[in-house]
């Protein structure tokens, strides 16, 4: 093996996607190169519930992998209740509680395990920096995400509570990356800090004077294939995917579609959510009843299946860092059509999509309608893109992110050397 390596996932699953699957995927794929100890926390949908992982332990092996659950204490999991109540917030105390026990669990290992780097993995978000930079070993931080400010303009069609919610975001982000001393320590501890966003690259350099590398926390998983018999069809078929809630903004998608001249297309919503009947009688008033099929709930395989059979996806989130549905559509030579911001802005360039300025409400939803009109006018625009598509999609298969990685823990490792004789140095100084 090539290294010794501690990581710190929190939240990891088989067969759950967004922050578990990135989590699991880094994971699996490291452990072709690397002996890993991981600390994780959960597998299902609340601290302290592990039933998947421990289900698929209990039938599988992963060479070169020892998972470690750590459970939350007493007052980590009677906090949680608060979270599970729907007072989100009350999370970051429970889990800044679970990260002292996932210190103790990695002090415990080093008396057994000679570790060469410590990764901090998972979740994302900057918040919660865990302890583990204190073990004294090379340590890595990321993906970072979490440090977007939304822009106001992308909220002034929404409910109040939703922009209150987001204006308070706005403002906490800003207090906590500027005025919180236990965050700066954690951003200037690591030796090897990656940020999730090219926007998060920048606000660590501005905030806290740390280069970073920029790796988003997802990528290309199995095979890129491209189903070429769709493009038989005269019908341009159309998917938008995720939760139906305010953030991923799927009114935008519909109003853009009621203002499109063309009718050569269909629209398949995945997912469900709190707004699903809302939105649907929207778009009955949209005049949309017609042209959109809602799909709701589907299993992964049922999801990539339907996607594969598409000609464009279409992301109207208002605030993510990388959502997962963008590496599978390019995974499948489907094009993302996408808000220009956050790691959508990032991932997704001419080759493989299109691009819709930040601007008012009206003008995007203009802007989105038009360059719906263009392919829909003229479709082997499309395939041209699958193909443009497929082939940039290689650019973030994980061999070529593990070779990042590689040069990640390297540099750490080295970093981390200089750090100690240059102590050491200083130490041995006399003065005369």
């Amino acid at each position: 093996m090539n290294k010794n390596i501690l990581i710190s996932a929190y939240a990891i699953s088989p067969s759950k996607g967004s922050e578990y699957g990135a989590a699991w995927n880094t994971v699996i794929n490291l452990s072709t190169r690397h002996k890993l100890w991981v600390l994780y926390g959960m597998s299902d949908d609340h601290m302290g519930d592990t039933q998947t992982m421990r289900q698929f332990l209990s039938e599988n092996k992963i060479d070169n992998v020892s998972f470690i659950e750590v459970r939350p204490g007493f007052f980590a999991k009677t906090i949680n209740l608060l979270n599970k109540a729907g007072l989100g917030w009350f999370f970051y105390f429970a889990y800044y509680l679970w990260q002292k026990e996932a210190y103790k669990a990695a002090q415990k290992l080093l008396e057994t395990v000679d570790i060469d780097v410590v990764h901090q993995l998972g979740p994302i978000g900057y918040r919660e920096p865990g302890f583990l930079y204190k073990l004294g070993k090379p340590t890595v931080w990321g993906p970072i995400g979490g440090m977007m400010v939304i822009d106001e303009r992308l909220m002034r069609n929404k409910p109040l509570t939703t922009r209150v919610k987001f204006t308070l975001k706005n403002i906490i982000n800003r207090v906590q990356l500027g005025y919180s001393a236990r965050i700066k320590k954690a951003f200037e501890q690591a030796d090897v800090l990656i940020s999730a966003t090219k926007t998060g690259q920048q606000t660590i350099m501005n905030r806290f004077g740390r280069e970073s590398y920029y790796l988003s926390e997802q990528g290309i998983i199995g095979e890129i294939l491209l189903n070429e018999t769709k493009f038989d069809s005269d019908i341009i078929q159309l998917v938008w995917c995720g939760t139906h809630i305010e953030r991923k903004n799927l009114q935008m998608c519909l109003d853009a579609l009621a203002l499109v001249e063309n009718d050569n297309w269909q629209l398949n919503v995945l997912g469900t959510g709190p707004l699903t009947g809302k939105l649907k009688q929207y778009a009955t008033k949209l005049g949309l009843q017609d042209k959109i099929i809602w799909q709701g709930h589907l299993s992964r395989n049922e999801a990539m299946s339907m996607m594969a059979a598409s000609h464009l996806h279409i992301i109207t989130s208002i605030a993510e860092d990388n959502p997962a549905v963008v590496f599978e559509a390019m995974s499948c030579g489907v094009p993302s059509l996408t808000i220009d911001h956050h790691g959508m802005g990032d991932v997704i360039c001419s080759k493989c999509g299109i691009k819709i300025p930040v601007d008012e409400y009206p003008e995007m939803v203009k802007s989105i309608a038009a360059g719906l009109d263009e392919v829909f006018v003229k479709p082997q625009l499309l395939r041209v893109l699958a193909q443009t598509t497929i082939a940039y999609a290689a650019a973030f298969k994980w061999d070529k992110r593990l070779d990042t990685l590689d040069d990640i823990y390297a540099k750490a490792i080295r970093l981390h050397e200089q750090s100690a004789a240059c102590l050491i140095a200083n130490e041995n100084l006399i003065a005369l």
